[in-house]
């Protein structure tokens, strides 16, 4: 699978994806041969880009899938004439972490790039710019639609650095996700999804120091100025057609909470949407440090669940919260039984229940040989501390 310009299209290309509008409404789709007549019809629509499938990467994988089998043939062969009481060895090793992201690590990276070029060229070079994040919001819920089961799975949110631009990916990608989850109307989801992108825009304007600490902290004149960056973000796309009003004011409000103490306004009029975008910023500010300490992702996810009801939405908190895991794959932890263990998988429905691999007994005593504790079926076994 390549994107493509339409432009560069040609007759008999197969879709890898469905083309739809702003609504969502289908063109065509994915499988779909491209006409010459649909090319036309892609271009009068002001669609800029496709997925297609690639032909030389398909005849590659061809090639190789009948080695493989050729090679599986033999290996069969050879195993047949061993006989079955050869010792099979162990390997510790051999049951991976399996960590589950919202967006595929390929696809996050060239996301990331290009929303840190369209931020900074809008910033350096007041460029018009900025629109071409309507067409990567759009990406982005495709590309979350795409993925099987999405609705169902637990996933990874690592704690990190202050980089603004991953932020904002992050904060798209869970929003949007929540969003779906909700069964919010298809603009909400899209007007979550673009103002998600930009909400943070305004702390490029910044010269108040503000990673990896608290503003409550900063002196008054300081905590003044952060809190301006909401300001600064809505003025920059005020004027924009392209992006709704709704998405607009959630750029603007989104650190105001429920109970009226957030800012810029300390109003208590938050919409529904505008409250996703707040619970998701305001978990992604705690584990990576904007304007905040930086904290464990099982600490920010106490935070958060401290807020239901009072900042936000229960169930808008509580549809949150069971998507996102509370001990990430790679967490070493340990358990009430005094073992020492890391996550290498997560349950599905169950963000605080993973699978963990033992490292050491309870009498600190490494351990050879395998061992996988299920917390959804040992319900004896609880984490009770994350290690560093």
């Amino acid at each position: 699978m390549k994107l493509v310009t339409v432009d560069s299209l040609k007759e008999g290309d197969i879709l890898a994806r469905d083309v739809m509008q702003e609504d969502y409404t289908v063109l065509l789709t994915k499988g779909t041969e491209i006409k010459e007549e649909y090319i036309q019809k892609l271009q009068d629509l002001s669609i800029v880009t496709v997925y297609i499938e690639d032909k030389v990467a398909q005849k590659e994988n061809s090639v190789v899938e009948e080695k493989a089998i050729e090679t599986e043939s033999k290996v069969e062969e050879k195993e047949e004439t061993k006989t079955k009481k050869e010792p099979v060895a162990k390997n510790p090793s051999r049951i991976s972490m399996e960590e589950i992201k919202i967006l595929r690590d390929d696809v996050e990276r060239k996301i990331k790039d290009k929303v840190k070029d369209i931020l900074e060229m809008h910033v350096y070079q007041h460029t018009e710019g900025l629109e071409q994040l309507a067409e990567t919001a759009q990406n982005i819920i495709t590309d979350i639609l795409e993925e099987n089961s999405v609705m169902e799975k637990v996933y990874d949110v690592k704690e990190r650095s202050a980089d603004i631009y991953e932020h904002s990916l992050s904060v798209c990608t869970t929003a949007t996700l929540v969003a779906l989850k909700l069964e919010m109307s298809k603009k909400d989801v899209y007007d979550i999804s673009v103002s998600s992108l930009i909400h943070d825009l305004g702390l490029r304007y910044l010269v108040v120091r503000y990673e990896d600490q608290d503003i409550h902290f900063l002196p008054a004149k300081e905590q003044e100025e952060y809190k301006k960056h909401t300001i600064y973000a809505y003025t920059a796309v005020k004027k924009e057609d392209w992006v709704s009003e709704e998405a607009k004011n959630m750029i603007l409000n989104h650190h105001e909470h429920k109970d009226g103490s957030g800012y810029p306004l300390g109003t208590d009029l938050m919409s529904r949407p505008c409250q996703v975008l707040g619970v998701c910023d305001e978990f992604d500010e705690l584990i990576c440090g904007i304007g905040k300490a930086r904290v464990r992702v099982h600490e920010a996810i106490n935070c958060i669940r401290n807020y239901s009801g009072i900042w936000y939405d229960n169930d808008i908190v509580q549809t949150f919260l069971q998507m996102i895991a509370v001990y990430p794959v790679g967490s070493k932890v340990m358990t009430n039984t005094g073992e020492k263990a890391v996550v290498v998988r997560q349950n599905n429905h169950f963000p605080e229940r993973p699978v963990l691999r033992v490292l050491e007994d309870k009498f600190g005593q490494t351990v050879t040989e395998e061992k996988l504790i299920d917390l959804i079926k040992d319900t004896s076994v609880v984490i009770q501390t994350v290690l560093k």
